[in-house]
């Protein structure tokens, strides 16, 4: 697009004379240049042309000279002839090529031009989705954000709950070992009162084997057998106890291992128990023939009696020490079911 003049015939007409007083030729790049690039340049082409038309009928308006010969005249007409349009036809070309140039820079412009306003289309759809993404990726965050709000209310209610459950855990526990102190308290009272009538009974057996020798020998041997028995299986469970409650330590963490420890240990009780029984049915026997015995010796029969006393004494102290230590287990037992539907839960 050819820009508006802003520029004079005269100041062209000053410009093409100036470089011709300077040797130059008045070319439009040189004119052009001299103008400070300075309006359009059909308009700067024309006035140069125009300067061109008239400079040189000005010049053959004054090519006459007076006294020169007409041959010389002709011949330096035709000569200028010759070098105006040697000068015109390459002012030509340089213009058909400084044109060429001109609309070739023109059209890389306008390339240029549309390539940035195709670019700038672009630029503006990428913008416009950005936008959008960014609008999503807002609307996102502020989700996940109330998303977070939530999990953080949920994560503190939970330790809160939590620190509820190992609190109640802990009292449990406590109250667990409390019962499992109160239980060896029992069982060692239990042995040391079984332990005593033992003693007890030892001695009655040793005022019976001082009235009658034989009868006592025989009545020893029966009892020290089965003392050794009654040792022997109080040895057993007091290993079997101390080695349940190792188990317990070593895997407190496991409720139900425990539990079926506990259980086991139960059982051996029970056995024990049962032995026991058996044990006292066949002092029970001993004590039949101890009484036979002592029926055949004279004088004999108020020492069975006492001797029977105090083993029905003995009998009743078992038996309540028994009593008493399945009361304890029964309060373990529900001490350890507690904690583990605790842990459960927990769980």
């Amino acid at each position: 697009m050819a820009r508006s003049s802003s520029v004079t015939f005269e100041a062209v007409e000053h410009i093409c004379f100036q470089l011709l007083s300077q040797g130059e030729n008045p070319s439009f790049n040189l004119v052009y240049a001299e103008l400070g690039n300075k309006g359009s340049s059909e308009v700067v082409q024309r006035y140069m042309d125009q300067w061109r038309r008239e400079t040189g009928a000005a010049f053959f308006r004054q090519r006459s000279v007076p006294g020169m010969p007409a041959d010389l005249v002709g011949a330096v007409d035709s000569f200028m002839t010759k070098v105006w349009s040697l000068s015109l036809q390459h002012a030509d070309q340089l213009l058909a090529s400084q044109r060429g140039e001109l609309e070739q820079a023109r059209e890389e412009v306008r390339a240029q031009l549309d390539a940035a306003h195709a670019r700038i289309a672009e630029l503006e759809a990428q913008a416009q989705r950005d936008h959008q993404q960014i609008e999503a990726l807002n609307r996102t965050i502020e989700l996940r954000d109330l998303s977070l709000t939530e999990l953080r209310a949920q994560a503190i209610e939970i330790q809160r709950m939590r620190d509820v459950q190992e609190s109640r855990i802990k009292q449990l526990e406590e109250a667990a070992e409390a019962r499992d102190q109160r239980y060896n308290t029992e069982l060692e009272r239990m042995n040391k009162v079984q332990q005593a009538a033992q003693e007890r009974y030892n001695a009655a057996l040793r005022e019976e084997q001082e009235r009658s020798v034989l009868d006592r020998e025989q009545l020893l041997k029966q009892i020290e057998q089965s003392r050794q028995e009654k040792l022997a299986e109080i040895t057993a469970l007091r290993q079997q106890v101390s080695t349940r409650e190792d188990r317990e330590a070593r895997q407190r963490e496991q409720t139900e291992e425990a539990k079926a420890a506990l259980r086991e240990a139960v059982s051996k009780v029970r056995q024990l128990e049962t032995s026991l029984a058996a044990a006292e049915g066949r002092i029970e026997r001993l004590q039949a023939q101890f009484k036979t015995a002592s029926e055949a010796a004279h004088g004999k029969e108020s020492a069975v009696a006492a001797a029977e006393a105090r083993a029905r004494v003995m009998e009743e102290g078992r038996l309540a020490e028994s009593t008493r230590a399945q009361r304890a287990e029964a309060a373990l037992a529900e001490a350890l079911a507690d904690l583990a539907q605790l842990r459960k839960q927990r769980v």
